[in-house]
């Protein structure tokens, strides 16, 4: 008998992170579990099942993780689900009610996002260096497309900044889960 896969469409921000948990986690009730993602983690393909109650968690580990890390989520009763540009899909079933957690406090949050962050800022650096280089000014000046592409990446790399900055703050201060 093969697989029934479903595919479906979400967009999100990483800072959304908790809404698209829920999204994942209201899926998996209606009998669909997440199976894959394309590399962007906006397009999901689902395998129809059983409805289930099952926690999905995102984390952060970096682009790289260590080897220890996925065993201690492994050891806690998580199941990696995908892997999303360094995040990281997580599930686990929710037993009596009680939601799963793979963070119980807020430095814990805070620092997934700072490494989401920093991930960020690396790979805008490249946006930046093309406006500040003395040789691209004059190809961004004469060609408004590449402007227009260098401008459009400018504004959602700071967006982005400013929506995870406003999230690692929300929760420094209890305003946020």
């Amino acid at each position: 008998m093969s697989k029934q896969l479903v595919k479906k469409f979400k967009w999100w921000w990483v800072w959304q992170d908790g809404m698209h948990e829920r999204w994942l986690q209201e899926q998996a009730r209606q009998g669909l579990h997440l199976h894959a993602s394309d590399p962007l983690g906006i397009r999901m393909t689902f395998e129809r099942g059983a409805p289930a109650d099952m926690a999905y968690r995102w984390d952060f580990p970096g682009v790289k993780a260590d080897p220890v890390y996925t065993q201690l989520f492994v050891d806690g009763g998580w199941e990696r689900v995908v892997d999303v540009g360094g995040w990281r899909c997580w599930r686990k079933p929710v037993v009596d009610g009680k939601i799963p957690e793979i963070f119980t406090d807020v430095p814990s949050k805070v620092r997934k996002y700072q490494r989401s962050l920093v991930l960020l800022l690396v790979s805008g650096l490249p946006f930046f260096l093309v406006v500040v280089a003395p040789a691209s000014r004059h190809v961004l000046l004469a060609e408004p497309r590449a402007s227009a592409v260098t401008g459009a990446g400018l504004l959602m790399l700071a967006y982005a900044i400013v929506k995870l900055v406003q999230r690692m703050r929300q929760l420094r201060q209890g305003r946020a889960q």
